[in-house]
C-alpha cells in the first residue's frame, strides 16, 4: 500500500527506538518539529504525520467553526489511526519499538492506537483515552443531543484495552477544551482492570489547554526511564509512578 500523505521525520543519532508523534485538531505537523527534534535527542525517531483535513490535505478553512469540529472531529481521529499502521510498517521499525505521543486531539489518536497495535507505550497531554465519556461531555457542553450508543463513531473506545504497557496521562485542572474528568475516567477503567501502576495521571493546576515547558520536561524524564529500565530489567518492570 502507498501512502499517500505526508510525514515528516526527525532522525536521530544513534536511535533506540521510534516514536509517532501527533498534533491537536487545527494545528500542523510542521510546528511539531522542534518538539520532534528534543525527542530525537533522547534516543528516538520520530515520525511526525500530516493529518487529514490539515496541513496539505484539504484543510478546513476555519477548523473552528463549531459545526466543522463536532461533524469531523472523530472522522479524523479514525482515519488517523488507521494510516498509524502503514506509517509503523514503512518506518523500519518494529511495532513494539514504537512509542505513540499525542498532544490535544493528537492524544485521543494516541490513545486510539495503543488500543488497536501492539505499540510499546503511550503519552497523551490533554488529550482524551475515554471516547465515549468524552463526547457525552462534548455534546452537553454543546448543547447537542445525547449520543445514539448504537452508532458510535469510533472503531474501539481505548477503556475496553487495559493490559500493562505504560501510559502517561498529563492534563491541566483548568482545560475548558479537553476537561480533566476525561482523563480521570480513563485511569479509573485502568485502576479496575488491575493496571494502575502503569498508568500515571499527572495533574497540573490552574493550567488550561495548553502545553507547559514542565510539562515536557517530565515526558522527557519518563522516556529516559525506558533507556534505564531495558538496560536492566526490562520494560515489564516499567512503573511511570
Amino acid at each position: 500500500m502507498k501512502r499517500d500523505f505526508h510525514v515528516h521525520i526527525v532522525r536521530a543519532s544513534q536511535p533506540t527506538g521510534a516514536i509517532l508523534l501527533y498534533h491537536g485538531w487545527g494545528g500542523t505537523a510542521v510546528s511539531y518539529v522542534t518538539f520532534a527534534e528534543q525527542l530525537a535527542e533522547e534516543g528516538f525517531d520520530v515520525f511526525i504525520p500530516e493529518l487529514l483535513r490539515h496541513d496539505h490535505r484539504d484543510p478546513f478553512d476555519d477548523p473552528y467553526d463549531k459545526e466543522v469540529t463536532t461533524t469531523y472531529f472523530w472522522s479524523v481521529v479514525e482515519q488517523s489511526i488507521t494510516e498509524a499502521k502503514e506509517i509503523i510498517m514503512q518506518s523500519g521499525w518494529s511495532v513494539s519499538d514504537v512509542i505513540v505521543i499525542g498532544v490535544s486531539m493528537g492524544g485521543f489518536i494516541a490513545h486510539g492506537i495503543l488500543a488497536r497495535f501492539p505499540i510499546k507505550a503511550l503519552a497523551a497531554i490533554n488529550g482524551g483515552g475515554a471516547y465515549l465519556e468524552a463526547e457525552r461531555q462534548f455534546r452537553a457542553r454543546d448543547g447537542r443531543p445525547a449520543i445514539d450508543d448504537t452508532a458510535l463513531p469510533w472503531t474501539l473506545d481505548p477503556v475496553h484495552v487495559m493490559d500493562a504497557r505504560p501510559r502517561l496521562l498529563l492534563h491541566g485542572d483548568a482545560d475548558d477544551i479537553i476537561p480533566l474528568s476525561i482523563q480521570q475516567t480513563y485511569l479509573e477503567s485502568a485502576i479496575q482492570a488491575g493496571f494502575h501502576q502503569t498508568t500515571a495521571l499527572r495533574v497540573f493546576p490552574s493550567v488550561n489547554h495548553t502545553v507547559t515547558d514542565v510539562m515536557i520536561e517530565q515526558l522527557i524524564d519518563w522516556l529516559k526511564q525506558f533507556k534505564q529500565l531495558e538496560a536492566t530489567d526490562g520494560l515489564h518492570s516499567f512503573s511511570p509512578q
